[in-house]
């Protein structure tokens, strides 16, 4: 049986292309880009190719990418870099949402617990959109950052973080949003967002694990993160991801050439699942994802244990028997059998949050894979 990937919001596949563009770079150009022989000169160079590249595509400077080994890592450099960075000064406060990643949300609880920073939150309706006077109420004088992430993994709900630099007139503060599921479907110049801080991965674009990338507004002050060498101007010691690297510039490469079509094709495919579900299960599914301002790649739904007697913890597992693979939530948390602590924020209870699955649209999905998904959950709900 061949198996249908519909859970692209955790992982992409990589690409055919950007398989071939990492295979020089294991096999031939294997240098340490910190070496001064030629080995090392061409390492270097196609790390400031792909920095150039990153910072001509999100509208920055390209001494202001920073590059890492994941999302969890940027999200990391960037919080605690913030806050070690403000230790002797009166900026010890976080303002969030309970639906951030849990790159966020642990790494914010670990500052809170081991050096007293303070974390509030702000509120948000059914869908996960910010309530803008909750957030001005959290801002003060001690405010260091406001994290908030630009669209759910979840949910695919897009937040307005242009608007969050309208509330910096009184109390100057830094802005952090985790934009690993906007980029490349939803936003490609992340400085528009008027963000100081923002993420990018490449395996959520068509490119290898183990490498991403995180800007970094020259203004914005952060403690090294990871100490033992001087690579990325000081700020991250280790030795480079150099095929990582050449997979994610190859990545990066595609996406521009791609990125209309994809945004076509994503939306096609949603609008075409969504129609379907609507006239085949009536009441049956719960769509949690907003049909305005949410990405064109991911829907998420419940099923309606009111109206269907599915086991919920049963749910995944017989879409996969049946070929399909989707997901409950964040990849992150998956296998845990523990609801998303997204869709309980969002106010859905236990029992139905269990009972949810994403469905994230990739760029080799097809309508007839649609279909086929369509047809296992009736068989299944």
């Amino acid at each position: 049986m061949n198996s249908i990937y519909f859970d692209n919001a955790a992982t992409t596949p990589v690409a055919d292309e950007v398989l071939d563009a990492m295979i020089p770079y294991l096999k031939t150009n294997f240098g340490n880009s910190s070496s001064i022989h030629s080995f090392g000169k061409s390492a270097k160079v196609l790390i400031e190719d792909t920095r150039d590249l990153i910072s001509q595509i999100i509208g920055s400077k390209p001494r202001e990418i920073y590059f890492t080994s994941g999302g969890t890592e940027s999200n990391n450099q960037s919080l605690k870099g913030l806050a070690f960075a403000s230790l002797d000064t009166k900026k010890n406060e976080f303002i969030t949402t309970k639906i951030e990643h849990l790159a966020v949300l642990d790494t914010l609880n670990y500052l809170k617990e081991k050096f007293g920073f303070k974390i509030h939150f702000i509120e948000t309706d059914n869908y996960g959109f910010i309530n803008f006077d909750s957030l001005n109420e959290k801002i003060n004088e001690n405010t260091l950052c406001v994290s908030v992430m630009h669209s759910n993994n979840e949910t695919g709900v897009i937040n307005d973080i242009n608007k969050i630099s309208e509330y910096k007139n009184k109390n100057n503060f830094t802005i952090h949003s985790d934009t690993i599921q906007s980029f490349g479907k939803g936003i490609l110049k992340l400085t528009e967002l008027n963000c100081d801080i923002a993420t990018i991965s490449s395996h959520k674009i068509y490119g290898p694990k183990g490498i991403a990338a995180v800007y970094i507004k020259d203004k914005i002050k952060t403690d090294k993160f990871i100490h033992g060498g001087s690579q990325e101007r000081n700020s991250r010691g280790g030795t480079e991801n150099i095929p990582g690297i050449a997979g994610f510039k190859k990545a990066l490469e595609i996406l521009i050439s791609k990125y209309e079509s994809d945004i076509l094709h994503y939306t096609k495919i949603k609008n075409y699942i969504i129609e379907n579900l609507k006239k085949d299960f009536r009441d049956k599914l719960i769509l949690n994802t907003p049909e305005k301002n949410s990405l064109p790649n991911i829907i998420n739904l419940s099923v309606n244990l009111e109206k269907s007697n599915v086991d919920p913890e049963m749910l995944l597992i017989l879409l996969d028997l049946d070929g399909i693979a989707v997901s409950g939530g964040s990849a992150c948390t998956s296998g845990s059998h523990k609801p998303s602590h997204v869709l309980l924020s969002l106010g859905i209870d236990e029992k139905t949050a269990l009972a949810t699955i994403r469905i994230s649209i990739g760029r080799y999905n097809t309508l007839e894979e649609a279909d086929k998904l369509i047809k296992v959950l009736k068989k299944i709900i």
